[in-house]
């Protein structure tokens, strides 16, 4: 049954869209930094529309794009409602400038980014590195588990030995060492963020 929200046919589009994507993006920059001066609209243009037709070649390039930007305006989106949440509780203008500049704000822009390009690039390659060597799918072992010291079948759940590489990523991040792991890292960064922080 078709429906008014029925985006189907745009699918096909979307390289259209990653194209005009990279082109406002990098003319925006070029236009913003000035990197060959004063005035050069229709050389920063040229230079975006190639570059944005390199992407349109490369289906590689396209696909890490087509990932990077919803999630890119998730983040965009969440900072927006925090600064908006901030300014309701009576935060002035002047003060949200000084927020926004704030030198301890840029670490976690810059983490938030290159997990989302380490996410991007894995989802791009993962699959394709995974086949390239030559996976197959076995049964996660357990050693001990069995009767006589023999190994006892797993029932695969948490075995990262399968054909899908999104599905091991997702069983090696939540695994209880992987975990333990990043809690003892997030114990860690805030401390060294809290104490070498100098005293008002």
């Amino acid at each position: 049954m078709t429906t008014l929200l029925q985006v189907d046919l745009l699918e096909n589009f979307g390289v259209i869209f990653v194209v005009l994507l990279v082109f406002l993006i990098l003319f925006g920059l070029l236009e913003y930094i000035k990197a060959f001066g004063e005035g050069k609209k229709g050389l920063h243009g040229i230079i975006a529309l190639m570059v944005a037709l390199l992407f349109l070649v490369s289906k590689i390039a396209t696909k890490i794009v087509s990932f990077m930007v919803p999630w890119f305006m998730v983040a965009a989106i969440f900072i927006f409602f925090v600064l908006f949440l901030v300014r309701i509780f009576g935060v002035g203008e002047g003060d949200m400038k000084k927020l926004v500049a704030d030198p301890n704000v840029y670490p976690w822009i810059i983490a938030i980014a290159l997990l989302i390009v380490i996410f991007a690039f894995s989802s791009v390659f993962g699959q394709s590195l995974l086949e390239r060597g030559g996976s197959t799918p076995s049964t996660n072992y357990t050693s001990g588990g069995g009767s006589g010291g023999l190994p006892s079948i797993d029932s695969g759940t948490t075995s990262t030995a399968t054909p899908s590489f999104s599905t091991n990523m997702l069983n090696t991040l939540r695994h209880p060492k992987v975990m333990g792991l990043l809690f003892v890292f997030l114990v860690g960064m805030f401390a060294l963020i809290f104490l070498t922080k100098q005293a008002k």
